[in-house]
């Protein structure tokens, strides 16, 4: 898309949980008029805190061998070969990014003494690729996507709109 077209398109983003914040907060970045949707009386009151254990990337920072292959292959064994191939491959390929992205929004991982990304195994992996927040790794991607959106809010990029909601007690 040419650049100056970024500010005549909208983009609506339903819901303000881990993916919607963090698409959001982006896509504002990027240069897109944004106005994001939460039912919730918080967008920060998403399901995606309830995600403890941590995420996995394969970042071989370990140097046991890990790669974009044994990450996908690691997660298609966990979801008992259900799930589907490419967009499981697709994930594995941007998995790298994603843990990057979370830096950069002001995620909390935990680090070792050199000042590098922890990591652990965790969930039946074949090598340690599991990047944690001291067990509370989706509260603390939770609070640093809604940090970049709010971010992107004060500046202007962005809207959060809250729809009212009727309960019986009339519009709040």
């Amino acid at each position: 898309m040419n650049p100056s077209n970024k500010r005549l398109i909208d983009v609506i983003v339903v819901g303000t949980g881990l993916a919607g914040s963090s698409a959001a907060a982006s896509l504002a970045e990027m240069g897109y008029n944004v106005k994001a949707f939460c039912f919730q009386d918080s967008p920060r009151r998403a399901h995606s805190i309830a995600a403890q254990g941590g995420i996995n990337a394969a970042k071989n920072y370990q140097n046991d061998g890990d790669s974009v292959y044994r990450l996908f292959y690691d997660t298609i064994k966990g979801g008992d070969y259900r799930s589907r191939e490419a967009n499981v491959h697709r994930l594995a390929e941007v998995s790298t990014n994603i843990i990057d992205q979370c830096v950069a929004q002001g995620v909390p991982f935990a680090r070792d003494y050199g000042g590098m990304l922890d990591n652990r195994s965790f969930g039946g992996v074949q090598v340690s690729r599991t990047f944690y927040a001291k067990g509370q790794t989706g509260q603390q991607l939770l609070l640093g996507a809604y940090s970049a959106l709010s971010r992107q809010i004060s500046k202007g990029q962005s809207d959060h709109v809250q729809p009212s909601r009727v309960d019986g007690r009339g519009d709040r």
